[in-house]
């Protein structure tokens, strides 16, 4: 005989299975959940297996095409230096630096020289001070 305290009613055929929906309603949704977690954690993955080479192709491009740049430079100041070793090794054109550092001229010969850009400054300001402002005209 059990105490009346203790009775424990049994649950019905339908008590039963709507537990058992409630059940399988769960589960089935934490399996949906851990489905959409798992397909975002392949498709993190992923994109970092893929993004990440092509991220490195871009920074190598970029780092190569830096590379070419000083390379032109660089085969610019190797020619500009040939080409001035070339000069040097001339003496005709010792001869001509040394004539035109010191304002010589072999005989017959005439000196043109431009003035740099600084001179023609200084010549400038020089003939504007000179240059007096004009009186207006009178008319009558």
């Amino acid at each position: 005989m059990q105490h009346p305290l203790f009775k424990r009613r049994i649950p019905t055929l339908e008590e039963i299975q709507e537990q058992r929906d409630k059940r399988s309603k769960g589960i089935h949704g934490m399996i949906k959940v851990g489905g959409i977690i798992f397909l975002v954690l392949v498709a993190i993955i992923a994109s970092m297996l893929l993004l990440t080479p092509i991220l490195e192709l871009h920074t190598l491009e970029q780092e190569r095409d830096i590379a070419e740049q000083q390379l032109k430079r660089a085969r610019a100041a190797e020619t500009e230096a040939y080409n001035k070793f070339l000069w040097m090794s001339d003496p005709e054109y010792f001869e001509q630096m040394a004539r035109d550092r010191a304002n010589q001229a072999k005989e017959g010969e005439h000196i043109i020289r431009r003035p740099t850009a600084e001179e023609l400054r200084q010549m400038e300001q020089e003939a504007s001070k000179k240059r007096q402002p004009r009186k207006p005209r009178r008319r009558d």
